[in-house]
């Protein structure tokens, strides 16, 4: 397997803001050589940039996972016309 070299920066709490194959003039801007099957060219987000090693943050992981399913588990919009339609006829009509 062949190496690639990305080049990221860090968010506030030291993750990984994304990466490119390209450098910027971004002086912040850090430099690595990772295996070209590197799980951090998929998903590099959960990933903590830390004495010069890519750390996954499992727990970090397993946050993102919990938020994206509690977006998605959320109403349509159409749900939430609908239920509140059925309120507003259940007031108006009072139940009959």
């Amino acid at each position: 397997m062949g190496k690639k070299t990305i080049y990221f920066t860090l968010d506030e709490s030291g993750h990984l803001d994304g990466y490119s194959s390209t450098p910027s003039p971004n002086p912040e801007e850090i430099s690595l050589e990772v295996e070209e099957n590197h799980e951090v060219l998929r998903n590099p987000f959960i990933f903590k940039y830390e004495n010069g090693e890519l750390i996954k943050d499992v727990e970090y992981q397993q946050q993102l996972i919990r938020e994206r399913e509690a977006i998605e588990s959320q109403p349509t919009v159409e749900e939430r016309i609908q239920i509140i339609q059925a309120a507003l006829d259940e007031l108006i009509l009072g139940g009959t």
